[in-house]
């Protein structure tokens, strides 16, 4: 059985732009980009240990199945 690959989505309706997430994020995988106010993930970066997710106060984070490459 396989696990599958997943990455870290982000519902801008919900962010109250606490930056939580971002702080939380043990290896910098979330970033803010102040250029439009949202968050930049490196998928590269993120060990999957969920932190962020325990973080967000209003559920804004959540992950999707990464695409197919």
């Amino acid at each position: 059985m396989s696990r599958q690959r997943t990455v870290m989505a982000w519902n801008e309706d919900y962010c109250i732009h606490c930056h939580g997430c971002t702080s939380s994020c043990v290896r910098g995988a979330l970033t803010v980009n102040h250029t439009y106010g949202g968050l930049d993930y490196d998928i590269r970066k993120c060990i999957r240990c969920g932190n962020c997710l325990r973080a967000c106060p209003t559920g804004a984070l959540h992950t999707e199945p990464a695409p197919e490459s």
